[in-house]
């Protein structure tokens, strides 16, 4: 769904569940346009995706995750190393995209093209991450290339010379997590991609953000339960959990079942889409001050698009995206924060909005140069040097004893 939620409307009780594949015919899509003049027109790509195969179990490839890895037996754990690393957990992505080339997480324990589970995580050739639906490493197997290209494109894709590049662009890496909209259903295909992020934060990935532009109504407590406990185990590894709330168009979701949305984690943000303008609410997008707690710009969203392109897209979904860029470059400046100190920030430095009075628990945006002086605000200032004693220091008192 180029559009925030992709393939659970069908399940949704919420009326107007907005742009998702399979949508009602109503709902406002998240609409690409062409490319803009003078670059060469490209096909423009289906933002109305197919709804994900099957229920439980239809068409699910089977995967067991490894055993955890275990802690180390003695001294205090290693920080994170290396650029701050987003999770995209959504359809396919263009693997191969020019502005995404240098974007993507590499996975250190695995041999491209082997056909061998290399590192031994049940998971054959994930050199960029997991196609959580498909199996395997293939990025670009599956539904939904258009959206899940799109949304990795504005966490990290490279300049294209004419300003169009990610949040986070030579900043913070991707790992893909697509095929959440294959084979099994949306909720086992996330708890089997959590369970993935977090064996792999264990061997040394500095996974520190997950973006989920999609969810659905789960008014079903047992399948509630299952959001939430897949969720905490994001939470218990430290990782900032950034989610797209429905495009309602104008759907208050307060007390809503609107999964994984709502859950109101520590480690969450829940995000709604401002207009181009970045001054009001765009109106496909739900609201709700008691789950959802910022907003960004989510309306002709400039991002990259399979086959080497851009397009234009909009949707709640690419405003999660943009938080969650904003969140790793908070990570990139002061490594040592934790997922709830960052989710602070992010909503502490929101630049209020009338507009937003009452729909947003912050009444607030996106404002990434506050959140960015905010990070830095956080680093420990330098030892003060010791005063010079001016040589009436210890020895001259040890001398005068004698």
């Amino acid at each position: 769904m180029g559009l925030r939620r992709i393939a659970f409307a069908v399940i949704r009780s919420l009326p107007s569940p907005g742009p998702r594949p399979a949508a009602s015919p109503d709902a406002k899509p998240e609409r690409p346009a062409a490319p803009e003049a003078p670059r060469p027109p490209s096909p423009l790509l289906d933002a109305f995706v197919p709804r994900p195969g099957g229920g439980p179990g239809d068409a699910c490839v089977p995967w067991t995750p490894p055993a955890p890895s275990p802690a180390p037996a003695t001294g205090p754990a290693l920080p994170p190393s290396g650029p701050p690393v987003v999770v995209v957990m959504d359809g396919a992505m263009d693997e191969k995209h020019p502005a995404l080339s240098s974007a993507w997480w590499t996975n250190p324990g695995e041999i491209a093209g082997d056909g061998v589970d290399n590192d031994g995580n049940g998971v054959v050739d994930d050199v960029h991450g997991f196609n959580v639906g498909l199996g395997g490493g293939d990025l670009s197997a599956g539904q939904s290339l258009e959206h899940g290209t799109h949304v990795a494109g504005i966490v990290a894709a490279g300049d294209d010379g004419r300003g169009h590049a990610g949040v986070a662009a030579g900043q913070a890496l991707v790992m893909g997590m697509c095929g959440m909209y294959d084979g099994c259903d949306l909720l086992t295909n996330f708890e089997r991609a959590v369970d993935y992020v977090v064996d792999m934060k264990g061997r040394g990935a500095n996974v520190r953000v997950v973006n989920a532009s999609f969810g659905g109504a789960y008014p079903d407590p047992a399948a509630q339960a299952r959001w939430k406990a897949a969720a905490e185990k994001l939470a218990a590894a430290d990782i900032l959990f950034c989610v797209a709330t429905d495009n309602g168009s104008g759907n208050n979701l307060n007390g809503r079942p609107d999964m994984p949305g709502n859950l109101g984690l520590p480690n969450q943000v829940t995000v709604a889409a401002m207009d181009r303008a970045n001054d009001k609410l765009a109106p496909f997008s739900s609201y709700g001050d008691q789950v959802i707690q910022i907003a960004a710009v989510g309306e002709n969203v400039v991002s990259t698009a399979p086959g080497g392109g851009r397009q234009r897209m909009s949707g709640t979904s690419m405003a999660t995206p943009e938080v969650a860029g904003a969140a790793a470059l908070a990570f990139g400046i002061n490594p040592a924060l934790t997922a709830a100190q960052v989710r602070d920030l992010l909503l502490q430095s929101a630049s209020k909005d009338p507009d937003l009075d009452g729909k947003v628990s912050t009444g607030g945006k996106l404002d990434v140069a506050a959140l960015l002086e905010a990070a830095k605000q956080t680093l420990k200032p330098a030892a003060p040097p010791l005063e010079d004693d001016g040589g009436w220091g210890w020895d001259w008192f040890e001398q005068l004893a004698a």
